[in-house]
C-alpha cells in the first residue's frame, strides 16, 4: 500500500503506531535545549543552483540544528526505517540526515530539489498549525536543468501545497520541488526533517 502511494504520488504518510509516542514528548523537551544553539542558515545568493548530484539549491533564511539524543531517536527508530524501506522499495534504509529548522516571521525557502544522495525526506511540525509546503508533483521526473531553466525566476511557483502535519511524518520525493513561502505570522514554526537513503548500493 505504502509503495504503491509512493510510486503514484510521491508521498507517504507514517503510520501513528510506527512511532512510539515517548519520543515526541522526549524530543518537545530537547527543543528548549536546541533553539538557543541554532544557527542562523541564510543562503542569500539569488537564483537556482544546480548540484552534480541532481539537487538545486537557493536561498533561504531561517536556523538550523542538527538535533540531540531525541531526535536522533526518532530517527535511528526501526519502525521509521521500515516505512523508508516500504516506500521505496529498498531493502535498508538509514537516517543520513536529520534537523530542527526554526521559523521566525519572515523566513522563507525558495523552491529547490532535496540532496539526490535522500531517497525519501521525512517531516513534521513540531508546533501546531505549520503553514503548508508548496509542491510542484508534475516536475517529479524532469532533469534538474529542465527544472532549473523552468523555474529560475518564480521563488515561489503556483503549485499545490503539501500539508505539515504536528508530529505526524509525511515521507516525500525530494526530486520534487518544493517550497515554504516567507512566514507571515507573527508566532515561530518549527519544523522536523530527517532523510533516509539506501547506503548497501
Amino acid at each position: 500500500m505504502l509503495r504503491q502511494q509512493w510510486l503514484a504520488e510521491g508521498w507517504v504518510d507514517v503510520p501513528p503506531e510506527a512511532i512510539e509516542p515517548v519520543l515526541w514528548d522526549d524530543i518537545a523537551h530537547e527543543l528548549e535545549e536546541l533553539e538557543p544553539l541554532a544557527v542562523v542558515r541564510h543562503n542569500q545568493r539569488p537564483g537556482l543552483l544546480e548540484m552534480r548530484d541532481g539537487s538545486i539549491t537557493s536561498p533561504q533564511r531561517c536556523r538550523v540544528h542538527p538535533g540531540g539524543p531525541a531526535v536522533r531517536a526518532l530517527a535511528q527508530s526501526k519502525g521509521l526505517a521500515d516505512v523508508a524501506c516500504e516506500a521505496t522499495g529498498a531493502a535498508q534504509m538509514t537516517a543520513i540526515r536529520m534537523g530542527v529548522k526554526f521559523y521566525s516571521p519572515g523566513d522563507y525557502m525558495h523552491v529547490h530539489r532535496d540532496d539526490g544522495k535522500c531517497e525519501i525526506t521525512f517531516s513534521c511540525g513540531l508546533t501546531e498549525g505549520l503553514a503548508p509546503m508548496g509542491w510542484l508533483p508534475n516536475l517529479r521526473w524532469q532533469t534538474t536543468a529542465e527544472v532549473v531553466d523552468r523555474l529560475a525566476a518564480t521563488p515561489y511557483p503556483e503549485g499545490e501545497a503539501f500539508e505539515i502535519r504536528h508530529r505526524a511524518l509525511r515521507g516525500f520525493d525530494g526530486r520534487i520541488p518544493h517550497w515554504r513561502a516567507p512566514l507571515d505570522s507573527q508566532s515561530s514554526e518549527v519544523l522536523l526533517t530527517i532523510c533516509f537513503a539506501d547506503l548497501a548500493v
